[in-house]
């Protein structure tokens, strides 16, 4: 800098500067010796100059160039430099495959537990056994019972088909008092009818009888053959009697013509007076008591032959009468075989009725049977074991565990509705645990693979319109102080997906587009 002197002007540049007092060595500025007046006026314009700094132009230039380089840099690095925009989601981690909520099939009574909360299974690992006992009872009494009823069964239809049953059969049946009545009452009605078809066709030729069947038979067929007999006597005789009304009949008419043949032969004789008429009268009087004997024995044969025909009507009917009473019988038994046969089919189907119940039940068993081990459906990690020891009953309503699947691991975020706008499956995104803080342990990249297509709606947790979306992890484990730390599923992240990059400039031109649309609303 220099010192100049500016007395004419208020910054010392209008005029030239004036010369100064020239400066002694110890930095007094030195006067001439004037005279006193003369001294005074030069002391006085010496102090009255003020002593002006100014800058050369170089600085000022260099200053206000950098001043514009530095905005123009700026300014163009705004407009060119981009960063990436990222919006913020948070959720937990799920495992890939839903958590399995395995039940009992049936409820029963826990008789071992094979795992532990935590324990890693593979999928068909018996997990739970439960008590066999009261499954294989009831199954051992559904299938007595299912063999009585099917022998009882078999009991029935053979009665109703007429096959012969030994008596130490029957007693081991156990029937009913009512069916043993019943049976026994059919199989005497079945066994008289066998008696009266025999006595019907006038043999027992292949029919079986007992000793008491075979003399009601003999009896039976006593009283008839002596009715029948008795018949057949009197139609004998009567018949015996037309032969002989027949035979005089015969004679007679004989006689008569025998006796009308000399008549006419006497007649032309008597008529030329050889013989007396007495002689013809005489024979004529033979021809008609002749004739009358003749009509006399044509009745009478008419009425043995009506004789015979009633005799023979008797006989027949003594033989329909006792055929009629057999069949009447016979019928009046089979009516009475009917019932109980119907009584015998209503036990025969409600015994099938309660054969197929009983089956089906026995079917269930079958099936409680091969429950009586659960399994697991799939590769996991046991989870929420709620049986803690033998004893534990278990129903079919409500899980008995959980298993977490060995899946790889995502993460289920939710993102609110206002940000979905851009969100594309394949983005990437960065994905932070919150149980190891990312200043020190850093994240875990990731790429967002599935949005949901309609927004949820708001919860106590969660209160406003959230799309749920899932990110797949590049790492199952975290890096920490050296050791990979697997991850597990339930853990709560923080993410950011990185939607899309803008220029810095944008952000403040966003800004300022702000500013201008509030001003808009101000009222």
């Amino acid at each position: 800098m220099k010192l100049t002197s500016a007395r004419n002007g208020r910054n010392g540049a209008a005029k030239k500067p004036a010369p100064l007092a020239p400066v002694d060595g110890s930095g007094q500025i030195e006067t001439t010796a004037e005279p006193s007046s003369a001294s005074k006026i030069v002391r006085n314009e010496v102090f009255d100059q003020p002593v002006v700094l100014q800058q050369t132009s170089l600085w000022s230039r260099a200053i206000v160039w950098g001043i514009v380089g530095v905005a123009s840099f700026v300014v163009v690095w705004a407009s060119v430099a981009q960063i990436e925009e990222a919006i913020p989601a948070t959720g937990k981690l799920e495992p890939q495959g839903s958590v399995q909520e395995v039940q009992a099939p049936v409820g029963g009574v826990v008789q071992q537990i094979m795992v532990r909360d935590g324990e890693r299974v593979r999928k068909g690992d018996v997990l739970i056994r439960f008590d066999p006992r009261a499954t294989e009872a009831q199954q051992r009494s559904l299938e007595q019972i299912r063999t009585s009823l099917v022998q009882e069964n078999q009991f029935y239809r053979s009665q109703l088909s007429g096959s012969a049953v030994d008596q130490e059969s029957i007693r081991q049946l156990n029937l009913p008092p009512e069916m043993l009545s019943l049976t026994a009452s059919r199989a005497a009605l079945v066994a008289e009818n066998s008696m009266y078809r025999a006595q019907l066709n006038g043999s027992t030729a292949g029919i079986p009888l007992t000793l008491e069947q075979r003399q009601r038979f003999e009896s039976g067929m006593l009283a008839s053959s002596s009715q029948i007999a008795a018949a057949e006597l009197e139609v004998s005789q009567l018949r015996q009697q037309l032969e002989q009304a027949q035979s005089e009949l015969r004679a007679a008419q004989q006689k008569v013509a025998i006796d009308r043949n000399i008549a006419d032969n006497i007649r032309p004789v008597v008529e030329e007076g050889a013989i007396a008429r007495v002689q013809l009268l005489r024979q004529e009087q033979e021809v008609l008591t002749g004739q009358a004997d003749v009509d006399r024995l044509s009745e009478e044969r008419e009425r043995i032959q009506y004789a015979i025909n009633q005799a023979q009507a008797r006989y027949q009917n003594a033989v329909a009468l006792t055929s009629n009473d057999l069949l009447d019988r016979v019928a009046v038994n089979d009516k009475r075989i009917s019932e109980l046969d119907s009584q015998l089919n209503k036990a025969v189907v409600e015994n099938d009725k309660q054969i197929s119940e009983i089956e089906s039940q026995l079917s269930q068993a079958n099936v409680t049977l091969g429950y009586q081990e659960l399994r697991a459906p799939t590769d996991g990690v046991v989870f929420d074991l709620q049986a803690r020891g033998p004893g534990f009953v278990a129903n079919t309503t409500e899980p008995i565990l959980k298993i977490v699947p060995s899946d790889s691991l995502v993460a289920r975020v939710f993102v609110t509705n206002k940000d979905i706008g851009f969100l594309r499956e394949g983005m990437d995104v960065d994905v932070r645990i919150d149980s190891f803080p990312f200043s020190e342990f850093g994240d875990i990249k990731g790429e967002l693979i599935w949005v949901g297509s309609d927004a949820l709606p708001p919860t106590q947790e969660m209160p406003f319109y959230t799309f749920p979306a899932k990110v797949r992890l590049d790492s199952q484990s975290l890096d920490v102080n050296g050791r990979d730390v697997s991850l597990q599923s339930g853990m709560s992240i923080s993410t950011n997906i990185l939607v899309r990059k803008r220029s810095v400039m944008s952000i403040f031109t966003d800004l300022f587009s702000r500013k201008v649309e509030s001003l808009k609303t101000t009222r």
